[in-house]
């Protein structure tokens, strides 16, 4: 069993990478490779919402409850669906930051327990819980890559754009 701050840094590590590590310059606009990522057609958008399954995994582990674990799907849903749009999905991916408002909730629902004091240790992962973030995160893989690939196949691209 691990201590459960050291899965929560982790977990802000992972939001921090894919949604603020860059900070431009002069500014206090912040993002991460998520939009990066999702600049290459199909794949990109997978990798980002397999990468964000991570919160999921570790949010089921500490054992969030299912109307957080739903909602923090919802934004990898939306973060997943429309960063397959070329231009326009990774604007909103630059802005929306679901892997940040995941890890918050996250965060927020651990130290609130429900009224309980938060838990020291974290339990083990289970099959269960495997399955679980499974179950929630395929079909949002799946129908990311699908309009990603159906974007695509319509030259619908950010090359499109750029050269056309």
């Amino acid at each position: 069993m691990e201590l459960v701050r050291p899965q929560e840094k982790q977990v802000e590590a992972v939001a921090h990478i894919l949604d603020d590590v860059v900070r431009i310059p002069g500014t206090s606009l912040r993002f991460g490779i998520d939009p990066i990522l999702g600049l290459i057609p199909v794949v990109g958008d997978i990798v980002t919402v397999i990468c964000g399954s991570f919160i999921l995994f570790t949010a089921c582990r500490l054992g969030v409850s299912s109307a957080e674990l739903i909602r923090m799907t919802y934004n990898q849903l939306l973060n997943g669906v429309i960063g397959a749009i070329p231009v326009v999905g990774d604007i909103y991916s630059f802005g929306f930051k679901s892997h940040a408002k995941n890890s918050a909730l996250l965060v927020r629902t651990i130290k609130q327990g429900e009224g309980r004091a938060c838990p020291i240790v974290a339990p083990s992962l289970k099959l269960a819980d495997v399955w679980l973030v499974s179950a929630l995160t395929l079909p949002v893989v799946l129908l990311a890559g699908f309009v990603g690939w159906w974007l695509w196949e319509r030259n619908i691209s950010l090359i499109s754009f750029l050269f056309s």
